[in-house]
């Protein structure tokens, strides 16, 4: 199965978090053992990828059509890292990431039989944005990662309701939009 993605979100998220702020914090690269289940869907192309280009010591775990990457864990703690990390200088693979990480801080998530897409309560940057500059970015956004989730539905996580929503999907019935 190959995965492209087309659409130009880190453009969209430029003016809420630039390279420098992810490489500084990190946080969205490491997880506690209760969050593991939140680790980005890798699919077999770039599984590959990474195993020839960046980290040949990685290993996934296989779901289906997609896998997870298995994460490190720190010595002593209850803590996982992705093995992509730099932690000097973030992430090895650049604007190579996987969907779930080109578009963190969002998140896909379904709530009552709808995509919606909310922005996590980890990301300190953003979360020290004004939420209107950040409404603005998600609302530019959604359409192309809407249109990604819905034939890719993998990428949906269950809804947490710590997680502002910011964009409901439309739904078509009938040639409206509801």
């Amino acid at each position: 199965m190959t995965v492209s993605y087309t659409w130009q979100v880190r453009k969209m998220l430029e003016g809420l978090l630039t390279k420098e702020d992810c490489a500084k914090c990190q946080l969205c690269c490491k997880f506690d053992s209760y969050d593991l289940w939140q680790t980005p869907v890798i699919y077999p192309s770039l599984a590959s990828r990474i195993l020839q280009e960046y980290s040949p010591l990685c290993r996934f775990i296989k779901r289906d059509d997609h896998f997870l990457m298995k994460m490190q864990r720190e010595p002593d703690m209850d803590l996982y890292y992705c093995n992509l990390l730099d932690r000097e200088k973030g992430c090895i693979m650049g604007d190579d990431k996987p969907f779930d990480c080109e578009i963190f801080p969002f998140r896909v998530m379904e709530l009552m039989g709808r995509k919606v897409l909310t922005l996590s309560p980890a990301c300190p940057v953003v979360n020290s944005k004004k939420f209107e500059d950040v409404c603005t970015a998600a609302d530019k956004a959604a359409g192309e990662i809407f249109e990604f989730a819905s034939s890719h539905p993998e990428v949906v996580k269950p809804y947490l309701d710590d997680h502002p929503i910011l964009v409901v999907e439309k739904s078509r019935y009938k040639g409206s939009i509801i």
